[in-house]
């Protein structure tokens, strides 16, 4: 199972909601969000955690824009926005090492070669899996009905870490 920790994600929660909406169609999600505690299929491939302080065992943490104060270990993959600029301070003071950035920007670990009529993601740069592989840069499509580019980028990152983008 392939923990993620999502930091950050007020108001609507696009982000949020994206990330469950894809993991649940890409292997199934077990998700604690805000105090419950729901599955979306028998034997999850993904475990969700919101809004915690401290990340914990082997995860995936995805910053929002309204990210405060937290603790990453260095060993973990983080997907962050481009212009997020508390997330990328947050990330260079703790020296983390293994950032997938998400954005429009050429130089963006992640960005979006085509929206319609399905999302495409271009991967810019070779990435290790979470499960050491090594995937080398290439485009692969990624089915949700959000609109906005962050929310599709992070879960983009996230089948790209777990294996799933081919």
């Amino acid at each position: 199972m392939h923990n993620i920790v999502i930091c950050g994600d007020v108001g609507e929660r696009r982000l949020t909601e994206t990330i469950i909406n894809v993991c649940s169609k890409n292997g199934g999600v077990l998700v604690c969000d805000k105090g419950k505690l729901y599955e979306t299929c028998e034997n999850p491939r993904f475990f969700i955690v919101t809004d915690v302080a401290e990340s914990f065992c082997q995860s995936i943490v995805v910053l929002g824009e309204d990210v405060g104060d937290i603790e990453i270990k260095n060993e973990f993959a983080v997907i962050v926005e481009g212009e997020n600029m508390r997330g990328l301070e947050i990330l260079k003071n703790q020296g983390c090492k293994n950032v997938l950035t998400c954005s429009m920007n050429g130089k963006a670990t992640l960005n979006i070669s085509s929206v319609y009529p399905q999302k495409i993601i271009n991967l810019q740069r070779n990435i290790k899996t979470l499960d050491g592989k090594m995937t080398e840069p290439c485009e692969f499509k990624i089915s949700c009905g959000e609109d906005e580019i962050y929310p599709v980028l992070a879960a983009g990152g996230i089948m790209v870490l777990s294996g799933l983008n081919d």
